[in-house]
């Protein structure tokens, strides 16, 4: 049975090896819908009076997913727009599928803000529920987003990274949420997303994951081992911080 998920894994994409090869979860894989849009250049208010319209419409519309809107703050090209939807099973996503084109919000994006589009990229992401560990009444107006590209052969050394470190965290009670992320495009093997409630906490902790892991950890030579591991499968990797718009993020009522 091994011998044929590796070559499953062999055949597929990253994504699909990192958050399936635990044969005996009972979980349904959970992933969220995300698009990157950048506006034509010139464009940029009319996009943005017409995202405004379009999520507007959606919310009329009785949408049944939330779509939080983002903004980068960081890197070469802050003009672009994260629209993500979280969290549901693949089984919904006809349903989905069929609703908006009824509903007419395609449509509506089509004869609104589909004109002042200049690119779009889409993907779905697979949530690692099981290696991640988000608070209870996190607040989150920013997210940092390590986005890990993982080195030729190494992602089952990563995987097994991504589990024993996570697995130390929330058995040893680390007070911090976190998120690990895979892409079904593959566009990038990990993400790994830390949630900020606003700059101040972006400030480096008096004690960091690594210190705290080498502090509370039975052996410091085990505990290096697994830093080392996580950061020898890592053959790149890049930070982005994000801030949700509010103005622009679909609330449903029941949220208010």
């Amino acid at each position: 049975m091994k011998n044929i998920y590796l070559i499953f894994c062999l055949l597929t994409i990253p994504a699909v090896c990192f958050a399936d090869d635990d044969t005996d979860k009972k979980d349904p894989q959970l992933i969220a819908d995300v698009w990157i849009m950048t506006p034509k250049a010139g464009h940029e208010a009319d996009f943005y009076a017409a995202l405004k319209e379009h999520v507007k419409f959606r919310t009329e519309k009785n949408d049944p997913r939330t779509w939080q809107v983002s903004n980068p703050v960081t890197g070469d090209n802050t003009n672009t727009y994260l629209i993500r939807a979280c969290c549901f099973e693949w089984s919904t996503q006809d349903s989905y599928t069929e609703w908006a084109e009824s509903s007419g919000v395609q449509k509506h994006w089509g004869e609104t803000a589909s004109q002042h589009v200049d690119s779009y990229n889409h993907d779905f992401i697979v949530i690692d529920t099981k290696n991640s560990h988000w608070i209870e009444g996190t607040i989150v107006n920013y997210v940092g987003v390590r986005r890990i590209k993982v080195k030729n052969g190494s992602h089952t050394q990563m995987n097994n990274s991504i589990k024993s470190l996570s697995k130390f965290g929330i058995d040893n009670k680390w007070p911090h949420s976190w998120s690990w992320t895979y892409p079904v495009s593959g566009s990038s093997d990990v993400n790994f997303i830390i949630p900020f409630e606003n700059y101040a906490a972006m400030a480096p902790l008096e004690e960091s994951f690594y210190q705290y892991v080498l502090r509370v950890h039975e052996s410091k030579d085990e505990a290096m081992k697994l830093f080392d591991e996580y950061s020898d499968s890592i053959e790149s990797s890049t930070y982005t911080i994000y801030k949700k718009n509010t103005e622009l993020t679909m609330t449903h009522k029941e949220e208010k």
